[in-house]
């Protein structure tokens, strides 16, 4: 973002002719590493801009402009009222939430803004304070808090302040994983290591955290396009936990060597699995047949994914939807359903995966018993001398006595 000397010199005489305009009051920033003081200020929102490159509603915007065929100007007036409504619009009612926050208590949290007046942090406050100004027609809302950088810094720099302010793990879940994603890409599209984002970015722990969630982000990015509807994210705002399971199946692929191809009909065949809305507690089966080895079941997956290439969009994948129950197709096959060749694979796999668990189940609860049992023989508490630790050795010697007759094994001790 080029400096915008015309605005600068604009707030600089406007806080120079109005003294009123600098409110005494302190916002604490970390930049390069150092604490620094910004002087809050009360200024004219129409002296601010906004940052339409903010995160915060990054997705939403894209998909904006796409609409529109072009992108907005915040420093002309007819687009800027259009990011308005963006803003205002993205989650209604946390904005009414704010809207009435404000209008009883005032702005209490300022907004930081860049020299020249662009919003690194504040974007959805201006919105809302611009509109109680036109609700109210009240003078005090022509007027915004805001915190200024007294200097331009670089794009670097901008990434970790506003990255820093944002995508704290108490901010994420009003942040929205989407846009979380993107912020992170953004930084590393800015020149930051991984290593430097984690820095800035508080309650994130290693590089590896970072690298999946930018694969995370390439994953979903692959599945738009897949489905005909490039960086269109509103489709997958509900389905983030599909794509943590994809990338877990994709990683277990990996650690099996599978041969790429075999990987990506695995992929593809969950991905229309994912565009035909089977919910991602089911998606986590595939990952268990690759677990059990359970060559059969995979097979059927890859061969879903065989002939699939991306496929022109319908009109049920240009609005986001919410898990249908797919999986009741797949627990009580209802035969007068008929279900789409994917699905039917899946189920396929997944009637492999059931006959498998329940082979495997008696063996699973003996190891278990086995286990608990083997833990009491080097137990020393008091209890195992009370009447009713007495009553159930009682019980659990009949239970064995039972279960090896089943077993045909009639040697147990008499």
């Amino acid at each position: 973002m080029s400096l915008n000397e015309e605005n600068k010199a604009r707030i600089d005489k406007y806080i120079e002719a109005h003294t009123d305009s600098r409110t005494g009051e302190h916002f604490p920033i970390s930049l390069k590493g150092r604490r620094q003081m910004l002087d809050i200020y009360r200024l004219p929102t129409d002296m601010l801009f906004y940052n339409i490159k903010n995160g915060r509603f990054a997705a939403e915007y894209g998909e904006q402009v796409r609409r529109e065929g072009g992108h907005l100007d915040p420093e002309k007036k007819e687009d800027e009222e259009e990011i308005k409504k963006l803003l205002l619009d993205i989650n209604k009612g946390e904005t009414k939430k704010t809207y009435d926050d404000l209008l009883v208590r005032g702005q209490w949290n300022c907004c930081i803004i860049t020299v020249d007046g662009y919003l690194i942090d504040g974007n959805r406050r201006k919105a809302i304070i611009s509109k109680l100004h036109s609700d109210t027609g009240q003078e005090s809302w022509r007027y915004i808090e805001a915190a200024r950088l007294d200097r331009s810094i670089t794009p670097m720099d901008l990434w970790a302040l506003e990255a820093g302010i944002q995508l704290g793990k108490d901010e994420i879940v009003r942040y929205g994983p989407i846009n979380e994603m993107l912020k992170i890409r953004e930084g590393k599209l800015a020149g930051l290591s991984e290593k430097e984002i984690v820095n800035a970015l508080y309650g994130y722990d290693n590089e590896e955290e970072i690298r999946e969630k930018l694969d995370r982000l390439d994953l979903i990015e692959r599945y738009l396009e897949f489905v005909g509807r490039p960086k269109q994210y509103s489709l997958v705002k509900q389905k983030v936990e599909h794509f943590i399971n994809l990338q877990n199946i994709i990683k277990n692929c990996r650690v099996r060597n599978y041969d790429p191809d075999k990987t990506v009909r695995i992929r593809r065949a969950t991905f229309q699995l994912i565009r035909e809305d089977v919910p991602h507690l089911d998606i986590r089966k595939i990952n268990q047949m690759i677990d059990r080895d359970l060559n059969d079941a995979v097979s059927e997956i890859e061969e879903a994914g065989e002939n699939l290439t991306p496929a022109a969009p319908t009109e049920s994948d240009s609005v986001p939807r919410i898990d249908r129950e797919v999986s009741a197709a797949i627990d009580e096959f209802d035969s007068n359903e008929e279900l789409s060749p994917t699905v039917t694979k899946f189920v396929n796999a997944t009637d492999i995966l059931d006959v498998n668990k329940a082979e495997g189940e008696g063996i699973r609860l003996l190891r278990r018993a086995e286990a608990n049992l083997k833990a009491l023989l080097d137990y020393r508490g008091d209890e195992l001398s009370d009447p009713e630790a007495s009553n159930l050795i009682n019980k659990l010697d009949s239970h064995i006595r039972q279960i090896a007759k089943m077993s045909g094994n009639a040697k147990h001790g008499s």
